[in-house]
């Protein structure tokens, strides 16, 4: 199994880091050092052949980083799961306490109950204003 690290909060192998570096290294300095010296021995200005170097090393990182990119895959592994009801159930109460009543969902306009819809807590909302209402009525 490869030695995995946490780097800038990803999961990245160490094998496949250091490679990584070696690419952009690779990359960058030559292409850096080889403008340097093409755009300082011409006949134009020395200050603006470091630049324009400076601009070619940041390309090479760029195509350092590409390279790296399409040879080491991530590692992560990403996995859903369904969410349990009774945590949002306890969540919207504590809401409730906190702010008081959240009213009748159906009351919303279209828009808005179709966004809390597609966040899956319509049905949960109107759980806990029925039963609310059930409990004012005794």
């Amino acid at each position: 199994m490869p030695q995995l690290l946490e780097v800038w909060n990803d999961t990245v192998d160490s094998k496949h880091l250091v490679g990584g570096i070696a690419i952009g290294i690779g990359v960058a300095v030559p292409a850096y050092l080889i403008a340097d010296h093409l755009f300082t021995t011409g006949a134009g200005d020395a200050e603006l052949g470091h630049s324009y170097a400076l601009l070619i090393g940041i390309v090479g990182c760029i195509v350092g980083a590409v390279i790296a990119g399409l040879l080491f895959k991530p590692k992560r592994v990403v996995t859903q799961s369904a969410a349990d009801t009774r945590n949002r159930q306890e969540v919207i109460d504590e809401v409730v306490e906190e702010y008081g009543d959240l009213g009748d969902p159906r009351d919303l306009k279209p828009a808005v109950q179709e966004e809390i819809r597609a966040l899956g807590l319509f049905d949960a909302l109107v759980e806990n204003h029925e039963n609310r209402a059930k409990g004012a009525q005794l």
